[in-house]
């Protein structure tokens, strides 16, 4: 067996002790406005922040989902609640630091009409294919008339709304692997911090 073969068993046993640690970890509630604590690997922080979004939307009368979003009912009617799990699990090497905060700002929902249904999509995931990746684990809680259809191609590093490529702000943020903002005809959903940490607690 070769050194580079070697060297490729390392780092995927190293992911998927970074993946199972992580879960192990987000049961571990902490005060900081959502944030796990952080699981650092040289100038990576890898764990989960918990965002959560609202969208009034009487308009809409059905929407679409990413088929790997959790669905739940409940909502208000013309309500749709989004509860985000952005979680950062890489062992690589970025030219900068990679940040729990970063995974906050650069990572999110996008929303836009397609004709009468309000379409969701997430946008800011990315992955490397050897070292790890980050990407959100998404929940949503929609009223009960509304009709929901799932569909595929709206989250992950192919989602429809991953903008352009774009190099990373100066701010304290920190380094990102994917565009910073949502492609050209999405909006991104402003989201805040879930100290309920809520996408955690929908199995």
């Amino acid at each position: 067996m070769t050194d580079k073969a070697d060297g490729k068993r390392s780092a995927k046993a190293l992911v998927a002790m970074a993946i199972a640690f992580l879960a192990a970890v987000g049961c571990q509630a902490n005060e900081n406005g959502g944030i796990d604590a952080p699981v650092r690997f040289e100038n990576v922080e890898n764990g989960v922040v918990y965002d959560r979004a609202v969208i009034d939307h009487l308009a809409a009368r059905r929407m679409v989902l990413p088929d790997n979003a959790i669905v739940r009912r409940g909502a208000e009617i013309g309500k749709i609640q989004l509860f985000m799990a952005k979680r950062v699990a890489f062992f690589g090497h970025p030219p900068e630091p990679v940040t729990l905060k970063g995974a906050r700002k650069y990572m999110g929902c996008a929303t836009k009409m397609e004709n009468n249904a309000l379409v969701v999509a997430t946008w800011g995931e990315w992955n490397s294919h050897k070292e790890g990746n980050a990407g959100i684990s998404l929940v949503a809680i929609i009223p009960e008339s509304m009709e929901c259809e799932q569909r595929t191609g709206l989250s992950g590093e192919e989602s429809a709304a991953r903008g352009q490529r774009q190099l990373p702000d100066a701010g304290d943020a920190g380094y990102w692997y994917a565009p910073l903002s949502p492609a050209e005809g999405w909006t991104a959903l402003p989201d805040h911090p879930d100290p309920h940490r809520t996408a955690a607690t929908h199995p």
